[in-house]
């Protein structure tokens, strides 16, 4: 989907054209976000690496400064990623693809190695973003959970290679939250059937 790899079938199309190489508007979110920051870097300069070369500075500042509101860092601009949380460095990671304006965010279980209560603050950040910025994502989880708090549709997938077993259109109310959804009948009964689906 992002571009990286030939399709051994099918196709992926963005735009209503058929991908045949990294497209400008998607970006990737990885799952270590340790590694995928640079450490000798500022927060600040870590979101401007994928803009800092092809804008001119005033816009470089204008877009480092937008994201990292979006994902509430602007107060650790100056900080190195080694001085922050695990959460605070996903957000950066976020920021930083943000920075890029992407119409779509790929997203490879970015919240995997967060502890819950982190886990569930950055889910509700990715909720918040989405509807500030009109930003579609694709996220991958293991966390059905998550999958169906996330979600406004969600495809499981099995066998390997990988292909798509089932699709669940979700139709959860918006604005979400972490108390109030996850006790909705509609929440509950997506659970089990995707937690079915995966079964079966």
């Amino acid at each position: 989907m992002g571009g990286l790899t030939a399709l051994t079938s099918g196709s992926v199309l963005v735009h209503g054209k058929q991908l045949d190489g990294p497209p400008d508007d998607v970006v990737i979110v990885f799952q270590d976000y340790s590694n995928a920051l640079l450490q000798w870097r500022t927060v600040a300069a870590n979101v401007a690496f994928g803009i800092e070369r092809t804008l001119d500075r005033t816009e470089v500042k204008r877009r480092v400064q937008d994201a990292l509101a979006l994902v509430g860092l602007e107060k650790s601009a100056e900080d190195h990623p080694w001085q922050l949380s695990g959460g605070m460095q996903q957000r950066v990671q976020i920021a930083r693809a943000l920075a890029l304006r992407p119409a779509v965010m790929l997203m490879d279980e970015p919240f995997a190695a967060l502890d819950a209560m982190t886990k569930a603050s950055m889910q509700d950040e990715l909720l918040r973003v989405r509807e500030r910025t009109g930003t579609s994502f694709v996220f991958v989880t293991h966390d059905i959970e998550e999958a169906v708090y996330l979600g406004d549709r969600i495809a499981v997938l099995k066998g390997s290679p990988g292909r798509i077993d089932h699709i669940f259109e979700v139709g959860l109310p918006a604005p979400r939250d972490q108390l109030s959804t996850r006790q909705l009948p509609q929440f509950l009964e997506f659970r089990y059937v995707v937690h079915r689906a995966i079964e079966c």
